[in-house]
């Protein structure tokens, strides 16, 4: 097939995984005997997920597995292994059905599956039922899966064919990465390239067969997947057995060598797909032309965790724990590789191996049972001590890959880069292979590598002591020019494979070098070419570090565990009910920059200030709406476990430092950006993980903390911080491969930025910081929100001409702060010694564009020539730039005419400067320079002007008593207010404004449902059963019963009728919208909907609902259309009944009167629910819109999920 043709294949083969998935999970939901062999599979494989949730996961795993089968067998047929066919021709299933007439379609393939399983010349190893297999789909949907397989293209005839596909191919990769996306995500599915899969046999197996011979070299891949290096492996091992034993016949090397290859994963059905493909290679290799001869293959492929020491541990044994102590618990243990697999995989893994190659996932490991395994102690050591802190698997996959490798083996691994320099990766570094023949390093994090978006790096080793002081390191400078049609093409790739071999290679993409083996002992590594490492050592020559002049740690960020919870917005704040002592203002990473602190949400903070921040007690309002929450945040993990096992109450922060709060100043930064962010903070604010704080001793001035700032937010801080920090790419489907360097982001982790050299006589910076501080200060005060605050205006023309004014005012000091920053960074490079021409104090600054700095100058010039010889068809060595539209300037290639000659002299001698001194021209890159964004004021002021509004409708609906409204109701309460006049003109640009349909936007953008019904489709629905699961063992709790409240699920986007609920309620479904629709109201049309007040209580709820209720009734509505309204008002009381017995047990009373004493029944709203279906389509309006603000310089990651 050509690529077309397997894209093809593989999306339609995903529509069948997904109707299966469907039915299979509505079986195992479904009281019968598939929920009790789920629920049996669910507590042997000790998931942490609720089981109605992971039954989602389960349906889809087996989905994949019975459509798998059905490839499996049509390729089969295409060989001429089984004759005769059994899908393509009908004539099996003609007899089947003449031998069973009572049997339907998914019988006859369960039968089909079940002859070619047959140890007895069958292929069990791909047909055999799989643990996952609990369940059978609908005969119908057996019957579409087959008719696929015998359908035609009407026009071509062309039928699906795997005649000519070669089983180590691509479509069997496609098959394995793409047939269901959640499996995908959740096993970090992602197969390896054939062009790197060469290139790292070619550095292991092939010295290994040269060196011992093919009798000798045996090959592990610890994390398989579908097989790629394990059919590569064979390959290359039945080469070189024939040519080693040319007296053998075909079939005896290809067993000898298929003996020799041995896979593991975590995957079941890559599991099934590795079997599946080693069996077809080897058929084929071997030149089998039937069945029976295919079946004797058998391959070395189990389904188990690689990271379980099954050949260390011992089969497990009763411990009488009593006799440990009252606390005692059992040591951790691996859960998921079967006994008969372990069996199995001791005597394969005992020998070792000579050569040991893989990817392992580059995912965190959050599963709390395995994390206690990696981690555990056996003996004196742990099993894996690069299992530390919040350690990516890779981690222990390599320390994982030594121990299996031989005596003198061969290791190579490709491996997400992030170990080298983030904290977790110390262990791994400094004490694993620290101590082993580390030989060669190669940096692909620049590279395209299909499939990979995390930045990589390849790690090949020998399995022994060092043996010189050197390791061969291959340094990345930049990516590739463009997306490569062929990406073994790419020239990052070609550059790597044309000098790896050779000291001193020197490329436009890569430099090679011999490091030094002490420096790579030592964590973190830098592998930055170019001269960026020299350049390095020139500025930490004699300078002070950080952790010498600051006060330790830095950091002392506030985790809450569960930041959708505890963080609102100002006006989501509001509509909790909670009283504003509760609250403090929140600094998080995506809030802090260029100098300034922006974006401030709320918090709530539950400590005393007053009482050396104790812990405060819970009022009854705030302890009301934390109830939902309790056993989700109860459940948060800490150091030393749960909140309970650490001391720690259930609603207070996971980790909280008081010192961070207990003097005023403070240095915050954001730790995840594309470049350097500080800030001066002068205090009453939480800062978030993702802005950590820096802070001085007591007594520091504002002047020293002002000081140190300027050094921090200057060019040469931020190349420095690029060589320490950990690279986490660009966004996008390949983030580590964008060829504008100046797009990637950083962590700017507390643990390195202690190694910040500081410059002698930073004071010098004092002014420069000064100025900048103040001027973002002001640009900051003088918001949108503040003039439509204020009392200066009342019709358009007025609100127009002070935002004028505004415009104008933050393009002047813009400019000042641009100017100020320049002349900072060539400061700061007479202080590093990089630089000895004067430089002018801040007064004699003049202002300028961003365009006028030199880098941007020779960027609009290199840019300009490289746009016209591609105009001409040439080839270049680089794509157009995205600076300059992605910043909103218009480029420059040469200085305007106006410039002063005093600016022109300074900005001209500067660029000769950068061109002279290689030093300073590595740092006058836009990688490291500042990016100063045109502001987008017109998008700024829509988005204030749309929330003022906003807050006005809300306002007017929260004040009518608890009683909902029309959006014509809300029109005609707002329409006589002139402000309200004016900023509906410039909305909308016009006079003849349409005042309801702005209205109409703005509420159906931010309103929900108060109907499950209308708010989730049935796996959300799914979700929520399981969260009012735990709120009822709450209640036990609450009333001293016996109770085990478990954790609840989390929400996707796809669990919610529309995106826009997901984007008002969050993973946590916790409600931030300003509105209720009332959408379950029957007899209204979507203009005449009615909408309540998010911030009203339960029993305000329940009250406008019976509202509602009597005023149908009175229009003659049955019960039958009404009992969806009536529903959630029955919802409601256990809310009430918490918050005001008394209140709660009167309209418990009201209710039963309509309903009964047990509420609606199940009946009555499933009619209904067939009935009235949620209302479609999307909101009128514009959904609400974040900040008008740069969204590309920053990816904060740090909020926990």
């Amino acid at each position: 097939m050509n690529p077309t043709q397997r894209t093809q294949l593989t999306k339609a083969l995903s529509t069948h995984v997904a109707a299966i998935a469907a039915d299979l999970r509505a079986q195992m939901l479904a009281a019968g005997p598939v929920r009790e062999r789920a629920k049996t599979l669910h507590a042997e494989e000790q998931v942490g997920d609720d089981f109605d949730v992971w039954t989602d996961l389960l349906s889809r795993r087996a989905a994949v597995l019975w459509v798998l089968k059905t490839v499996y067998v049509r390729v089969l047929e295409d060989r001429g292994l089984v004759r005769p066919g059994r899908l393509l021709d009908p004539e099996a299933q003609h007899l089947f059905e003449k031998l069973a007439p009572n049997l339907g379609e998914t019988a006859f393939l369960t039968w089909v599956f079940r002859d070619l399983a047959s140890p007895h010349g069958g292929l069990p190893e791909l047909f055999a039922p799989q643990p996952a297999e609990i369940a059978v789909p609908a005969d119908a949907l057996s019957r579409a899966l087959i008719g696929f397989w015998r359908s035609k293209d009407a026009d071509t005839g062309f039928q699906w064919s795997f005649a000519d596909e070669a089983f180590a191919g691509e479509l069997m990769g496609d098959l394995y990465q793409e047939l269901d996306p959640v499996v995908k995500d959740r096993y970090a599915l992602c197969q390896t390239p054939d062009f790197v899969r060469d290139f790292m046999l070619g550095q292991t197996l092939t010295p290994a067969i040269a060196e011992l011979g093919a009798d000798v070299v045996r090959v592990l891949d610890p994390a398989c997947g579908s097989g790629h290096f394990l059919l590569d492996a064979l390959r290359r091992l039945v080469d070189a057995t024939a040519a080693q034993h040319a007296d053998w016949s075909r079939r005896q090397v290809v067993e000898h060598a298929l003996d020799r290859v041995v896979g593991i994963d975590l995957n079941d059905y890559a599991c099934a797909l590795a079997r599946a493909r080693l069996v077809m290679t080897a058929a084929e290799l071997s030149g089998a032309t039937s069945l029976a001869e295919a079946a004797t293959f058998h391959p070395h492929v189990y389904w188990a965790d690689g990271l379980e020491q099954v050949e260390r541990d011992e089969e497990p044994t009763h411990v009488q724990l009593d006799l440990l102590g009252p606390n005692a618990e059992p040591p951790p243990r691996a859960v998921l590789t079967r006994p008969h697999v372990r069996a199995a995989l001791r005597p394969l893994l005992a020998p070792k191996f000579q050569v040991v190659v893989g990817n392992p996932p580059y995912i965190t490991e959050r599963d709390p049972a395995r994390k206690a395994y990696h981690r555990e102690k056996v003996g004196k050591a742990p099993r894996y001590i690069s299992a530390y802190r919040t350690y990516s698997l890779a981690a222990p996959f390599v320390e994982r890959c030594l121990q299996l490798g031989a005596p003198d083996g061969w290791i190579g691994l490709i491996v997400g880069n992030n170990f080298m320099k983030r904290e977790f990766g110390k262990p791994l570094v400094e004490e694993v292979l620290a101590n082993v023949d580390l030989n060669l390093v190669v940096d692909t994090s620049q590279a395209f590598i299909p499939h990979h978006g995390t930045p990589t790096v390849m790690l090949f080793a020998r399995n022994r002591t060092p043996d010189n002081n050197e390791v061969r390191a291959v340094m990345g400078k930049r990516g590739e020019p463009s997306t490569p049609e062929i990406p073994a093409q790419g020239r990052v790739w070609c550059s790597i494979v044309d000098g790896f071999a050779t000291p001193n290679y020197e490329s436009e993409f890569v430099s090679v070098a011999e490091v030094a083996r002490e420096t790579l002992g030592k964590h973190p590594w830098s592998l930055g070419g170019g001269g960026a490492a020299g350049l390095r050592a020139t500025i930490e020559a004699g300078a002070q570090q950080l952790d010498a002049v600051v006060q330790q740690p830095i950091g002392r960020a506030a985790r809450t565990g569960e930041d959708e919870i505890l963080v609102h917005s100002m006006s989501a704040a509001r509509r909790t009910g909670i009283e504003e002592h509760w609250f403090r203002t929140l600094l998080t990473g995506d809030g802090l920059r260029d100098w300034c602190e922006s974006n401030l949400d709320l918090i709530i903070y539950p400590y005393d200030s007053t009482a050396d921040f104790a812990v405060r007690d819970l009022t009854t309002r705030i302890a009301g709406w934390l109830w939902k929450y309790r056993t989700r945040l109860a459940d948060r993990a800490t150091f030393q476990g749960k909140m309970s096992d650490a001391g720690k109450r259930w609603y207070e922060y996971m980790q909280y430092t008081s010192s961070a709060n207990s003097t005023p100043m403070s240095i915050a930064f954001a730790f995840v950006a594309t470049h350097n962010h500080f800030a001066l903070d002068r205090g009453g604010k939480v800062f978030n993980r993702s802005a950590p704080v820096i802070k001085l001793p007591p007594g520091a001035t504002e002047d020293d903390h002002l000081a140190l700032l300027g050094l921090l937010n200057s060019s040469t801080a931020c190349f420095w911080m690029k060589q320490v920090f950990h690279c986490k790419g660009s966004q996008g489907v390949n983030e580590g491969s964008k060829a504008e360097l100046w797009e990637q982001f950083y962590e700017f982790d507390a643990t390195k930025l202690k190694l910040f050299p500081i410059a002698e006589n930073r004071e010098v910076v004092v002014p420069y910081a000064r100025t900048l501080d103040g001027l973002a200060r002001r640009r900051a005060e003088r918001s949108v929100a503040a003039i439509l605050g204020g009392d200066g205006w009342t019709t358009a023309r007025e609100l127009r001409a002070l935002l004028d004014e505004r415009r104008t005012a933050d393009l002047a000091d813009l400019r000042q702060m641009v100017a100020a920053q320049e002349e900072l960074d060539w400061v700061c490079y007479r202080l590093y010694g990089l630089d000895r021409n004067p430089t002018y104090g801040p007064d004699e600054l003049e202002p300028i564009d961003p365009t006028l700095r030199p880098v941007e100058l020779e960027l609009a010039v290199r840019d300009e020539a490289n746009r016209a010889a591609i105009a001409r068809g040439e080839e270049t060595t680089e794509i157009p730039t995205a600076w300059f539209t992605r910043h909103g300037w218009e480029p420059r290639t040469e200085l305007p005419a106006d410039v002063s000659p005093r600016l022109r002299e300074v900005i001209e001698h500067r660029r000769s400067r950068i061109a002279a001194v290689p030093e300073i021209a590595l740092i006058e890159q836009t990688t490291y320079k500042r990016r100063w964004y045109r502001p987008d004021h017109a998008a700024e002021e829509q988005q204030v002007m749309s929330a003022w509004l906003a807050d006005r409708i809300e306002h007017e609906l929260s004040s009518r008593g608890g009683k909902p409204a029309s959006i014509a109701q809300l029109t005609a309460a707002v329409e006589s207010d002139p402000r309200v006049q004016a900023v509906a003109e410039l909305l909308t640009g016009r006079k003849d404004y349409r005042l309801a349909d702005l209205v109409a936007g703005l509420v159906t953008a931010d309103a929900v449902p108060e109907h499950p019904l209308h708010v989730y489709k049935p796996t959300g629905l799914d979700k929520r059963a399981a969260w009012e699961r735990t709120w009822d063992e709450q209640r036990k709790e609450d009333a001293g019963l016996p109770a085990r409240p478990e954790v609840p699920p989390k929400y996707g986007q796809g669990d919610f009728l529309k995106p826009e609920y997901y984007r008002l309620r969050g993973k946590l479904d916790v409600p931030k919208e300003r509105f209720i629709a009332f959408t379950e109201v029957p007899g209204r049309g979507a203009g005449e909907l009615l909408y309540g007040w998010a911030g009203w209580t339960p029993a305000e709820r329940v009250k406008a609902i019976l509202a509602i209720d009597e005023e149908c009734e009175d229009q003659g509505i049955t019960l039958a259309d009404r009992v969806a309204l009536l529903d959630s008002a029955w919802r409601l009381l256990p809310d009430v009944l918490r918050d005001d017995p008394a209140t709660g047990a009167r309209l418990k009373a009201e209710l039963a009167a309509l309903l009964g004493p047990d509420g609606p029944s199940k009946d009555l709203l499933a009619d209904w629910k067939t009935r009235f279906p949620p209302p479609g389509g999307r909101g009128r309006g514009r959904a609400r819109r974040a900040a008008a603000r740069p969204v590309d310089d920053e990816v904060d990651e740090a909020h926990e999920d």
